[in-house]
């Protein structure tokens, strides 16, 4: 099982990953990656030609519908991390989660994971987290209605353990099967 953390590589002993449950921890950084977070169509097109040139792993920040589909269709992009992201307002009759079931058809013909933050979530309180789990719960079921991949990982400064990570996903409504799977892809896309 792998966690995946935004910073520079650090040192873990093998005890404190044990502990932990891992096998293994990513770290994404400036070198061997790009996580992009720009507003307009033009700015995220110039950057991910330029990240692609350089060979790196390219993750786009969710933004609004216009933009989380550019990113679905772009086959040189390996993960939309929180699709659900900048969302405002939901609407009466369903939630706002940046996904629908156009977009995870393309994540699931292109092979772009939607990424799940769970570090988000440690930071939230009240009314604003229970808003966003319920828009994480929805991208869930229409990820596994079009079975399109998903990545579980911290995305944080500090890894969460598997147990932690393991249960989190069964209470957004994955199977114990997808659990595993969603932590299990990092790999996949990153090493």
């Amino acid at each position: 099982m792998f966690d995946i953390l935004i910073s520079k590589p650090k040192k873990f002993k093998q005890e404190k990953l044990k502990e932990l449950g891992l096998n293994k921890i990513l770290f994404l950084n400036p070198e061997n990656s790009a996580i992009m977070d720009v507003g307009s169509k033009e700015d995220l097109r110039r950057a991910i030609s330029s990240a692609h040139s350089k060979n790196k792993i390219i993750i786009v920040r969710g933004q609004d519908d216009e933009i989380n589909r550019i990113v679905l269709e772009d086959k040189r992009i390996s993960m939309l991390l929180s699709p659900e992201g900048k969302r405002k307002k939901d609407s009466m009759h369903s939630r706002n989660s940046g996904l629908n079931h156009i977009l995870c058809a393309l994540a699931s013909k292109n092979d772009i994971a939607i990424g799940i933050n769970y570090s988000e979530f440690k930071k939230m309180k009240g009314k604003e987290a229970a808003e966003h789990l319920g828009r994480v719960m929805q991208n869930v079921r229409l990820c596994n209605q079009y079975h399109a991949p998903m990545v579980l990982a911290s995305f944080g400064k500090k890894p969460a353990s598997i147990y932690e990570l393991r249960s989190f996903a069964l209470s957004i409504g994955m199977t114990t099967d997808q659990a595993k799977k969603s932590l299990e892809k990092a790999k996949e896309l990153f090493i």
